[in-house]
């Protein structure tokens, strides 16, 4: 009975399409064997992830909208940039007592059957401090690298914008091969944002890279006492961020094709999402779709 109310309970939250302006207040624990407590945030910003990518067998230039939904959780200092349906789904597990195995299991595949989209970094800032870790994976193994929080050279623009209710200056600046051009919200006091970007004087709320294949940009923001936290995942690999975005990139323009044959344990294939699944980790849904690898970072 009580793996049935576990199921009924991440269905329901997972399928809910409002995004509650409220305080996120809640009675989310971290467990210390799972998770590595950071800090607490003072706000959380919910962003959609627009990617526009053209489809290799178009003869036309056709590209497909692919739209996540993510989330920040930030104070003055530290953050976390996620996917927003992996916090959902951890905010069921962390908020339930004496969770058994079997619906734990049976929780995450109820998950990964009913989300299109997820977006599968996790960054958190200043963490230590001045650096940046990331964790992400190339399938069919989980990476872990950290990164220097540097200067991102900004460049402040006289033009302004109103996001979520917020006037917003505008500001420009080159990362990872990509020029972005960002909306930021000084009456939001701290200087942080979506994904790698940061270090403007308020928050970010809109980005776009030059190409219009890259958009995040806020749909709500509100006030949070939660955790902040980090995974533990002993089977994790140590990578340089270099040679992480080096072999992810080669990997994801063919993932099928890259993936050493002797690694998969089991393969399935999603025809409701169109996605494939190897050794219970998703390839991106252009496997199926024949999409175009286009990632945030180039370089």
């Amino acid at each position: 009975m009580k793996t049935k109310q576990i199921l009924l309970a991440i269905t329901t939250f997972l399928l809910t399409i409002s995004i509650s302006t409220a305080t996120a207040q809640s009675s989310f624990k971290t467990d210390p064997q799972a998770a590595t407590s950071i800090d607490k945030a003072l706000i959380e910003c919910i962003y959609s992830y627009r990617l526009n990518v053209p489809l290799l067998e178009s003869t036309t230039n056709e590209k497909e909208l692919q739209t996540y939904t993510t989330i920040l959780q930030a104070n003055s200092s530290t953050s976390k940039f996620w996917d927003w349906n992996s916090f959902k789904k951890d905010s069921i597990i962390y908020t339930s007592t004496d969770l058994p195995a079997d619906s734990l299991k049976k929780l995450n595949e109820k998950y990964y059957s009913m989300v299109k989209y997820m977006f599968t970094p996790v960054i958190i800032k200043n963490y230590p401090k001045e650096k940046m870790i990331v964790t992400d994976d190339i399938i069919p193994e989980d990476y872990i690298y950290a990164e220097n929080k540097v200067d991102r050279k900004w460049t402040l623009q006289d033009s302004t914008l109103k996001i979520c209710g917020y006037e917003c200056n505008k500001a420009v600046a080159k990362f990872g091969g990509r020029e972005w051009t960002t909306w930021y919200a000084p009456e939001i006091a701290i200087s942080d944002g979506p994904w790698k970007l940061y270090g403007l004087p308020g928050l970010i709320l809109k980005a776009s890279d030059a190409t219009g294949t890259h958009t995040f940009e806020a749909i709500s923001i509100r006030k949070s006492d939660r955790p902040i936290y980090l995974d533990k995942n002993i089977t994790q690999l140590k990578i340089s961020r270099d040679q992480f975005i080096k072999n992810k990139n080669k990997f994801e323009e063919d993932p099928m094709k890259n993936i050493p044959m002797a690694q998969i344990k089991s393969i399935s294939v999603n025809k409701n999402l169109n996605v494939i699944q190897i050794n219970n980790k998703r390839t991106s849904a252009r496997g199926v779709n024949k999409i175009k690898y286009s990632p945030l970072e180039l370089e």
